[in-house]
């Protein structure tokens, strides 16, 4: 026979092995596609576009809120310093067209990357920013 406390500990045992046998909830599935783009896109500026997914533009004045709109980058790639511009004047321009994605610098050999990422960061409001160094 089972004292008061033993019939407590079992009901316990019990009660978490009911919740560890449990089925978990399915997951949820990706969304279909459709026809407009996924924003898997990419804007790439000063450099040629390679991938399928980049859209290559040859100086600042082109990315304006129009583009933005039609393309829905995900990423705006640009050199850290360029004849005409350098990040931070292309990170302000994104800042000012509400720009939600990344602002990717390829940046040559620096001693702290993350240090100048920072002050992109800083200067441009709080966009997100990602420097990448290039051997």
């Amino acid at each position: 026979m089972q004292t008061g406390g033993q019939e407590q500990a079992a009901a316990a045992i019990k009660a978490q092995r009911a919740l560890a046998t449990r089925r978990r909830a399915p997951r949820a599935r990706p969304p279909e596609k459709t026809g407009e783009p996924d924003g898997q896109v990419a804007i790439v500026l000063g450099f040629e576009a390679l991938a399928p997914d980049a859209v290559a533009v040859d100086r600042v004045e082109a990315i304006d809120s129009a583009l933005l709109a039609r393309l829905k980058p995900d990423k705006v790639i640009c050199p850290m310093i360029a004849e005409d511009y350098d990040a931070l004047i292309v990170a302000n321009l994104l800042r000012k067209l509400n720009f939600g994605g990344t602002l990717v610098v390829v940046a040559p050999e620096l001693p702290n990357p993350r240090m100048v990422e920072r002050e992109i960061r800083n200067q441009a409001g709080g966009l997100r920013v990602s420097v990448v160094v290039k051997p």
